[in-house]
């Protein structure tokens, strides 16, 4: 009886180690090191962030939410063509993560490049059509190209979409602007 209880430990102590070993070095380690990164961001903790979130991308290169966390992370950290390399990765390696062409398409509007995050936007919108605060972007993406038109039916949608929330108050008052606007010019 002694040696079969022993030889159940040493079957489970080799099992653990394997796992632990895998977890170390495989693609658990990745999960764990983006998940340390994720959890870093939300804390406000940009540089130790990046570090573990590099970690990650380089264990796990076709980890797109490792990509997506570092490009936040570098975001933060000013290192903006960094952030949208790696969020450019992120969409190029789960292209239909509404959240992932929504944070391209934020990245390239700080770059002035809103006619770039237009596309995103839509491939956003249509993965979430209902989505209000994706339609108010959209509508400040189109009023950077001078869409008004756009911009207006957008800003209508997300008016819809939002209701009497914060954002449907935000969405409501861009909306009011932007009608002034157009009322002002000869």
């Amino acid at each position: 009886m002694r040696g079969w209880v022993g030889g159940i430990a040493v079957a489970t102590l080799v099992i653990a180690l394997v796992v632990v070993i895998a977890v170390e070095l495989g693609p658990g380690r990745a999960w764990l090191l983006t998940s340390d990164g994720a959890a870093l961001l939300s804390e406000g903790r940009y540089a130790p962030a990046a570090r573990a979130l590099t970690q990650a991308v380089a264990l796990a290169p076709d980890d797109a939410r490792a990509h997506f966390q570092l490009g936040l992370a570098y975001d933060e950290l000013g290192e903006h063509a960094a952030a949208l390399g790696q969020v450019e990765d992120a969409v190029r390696l789960a292209p239909r993560r509404a959240r992932y062409e929504v944070g391209l398409a934020g990245l390239l509007l700080d770059a002035a490049r809103a006619p770039e995050a237009l596309p995103h936007l839509r491939a956003a919108l249509a993965l979430e059509p209902r989505a209000a605060d994706v339609r108010l972007l959209m509508a400040e993406a189109l009023r950077r190209t001078g869409d008004r038109a756009g911009m207006t039916r957008e800003y209508r949608a997300a008016v819809r979409l939002a209701g009497v929330t914060a954002l449907g108050v935000l969405a409501r008052v861009q909306l009011r602007a932007a009608e002034a606007d157009d009322r002002s010019k000869p």
